[in-house]
């Protein structure tokens, strides 16, 4: 099941980039397989109405680290798809940490980082979800 915080992270960046961005559990598996994507999500969570930019939500608690196990089947779906400069995004709350493999990425600029604010996420649906 999608979370709040996938929806949020999604109007976040449908606000970011002008284009809608659609938790990709709600697209129906017809218009994936259309546009050469896998009906499960393969490590994506939400994909833009384009077809050509893709992100990944983690909700992590406050310091924990992503490590690259955690994005590795995300960071490989260009290739799954056959999509080379498809454009990947990684939205987290702001007190989780990247391990040093995934910061690397980042700077390299193959995938860009969003921090998301998790105070202002749970104002917003007023005492809601956990962090895992």
């Amino acid at each position: 099941m999608p979370t709040l915080f996938e929806y949020h992270a999604a109007m976040h960046l449908t606000r970011l980039h002008g284009i809608r961005f659609y938790v990709y559990q709600d697209i129906p598996e017809s218009h994936k397989r259309g546009a050469g994507f896998p009906a499960r999500d393969k490590g994506v969570d939400l994909i833009s109405e384009t077809y050509d930019h893709i992100a990944q939500v983690k909700y992590y608690r406050p310091k924990r680290i992503i490590h690259y196990g955690k994005l590795s089947t995300f960071l490989a779906t260009p290739i799954l798809v056959g999509r080379p400069s498809l454009r990947l995004t990684l939205l987290r709350t702001s007190h989780c940490r990247l391990h040093r493999d995934i910061q690397t990425i980042v700077e390299r600029g193959d995938m860009q980082d969003v921090t998301l604010c998790e105070r202002a996420f749970l104002r917003d649906v007023r005492g809601g979800a956990k962090p895992q």
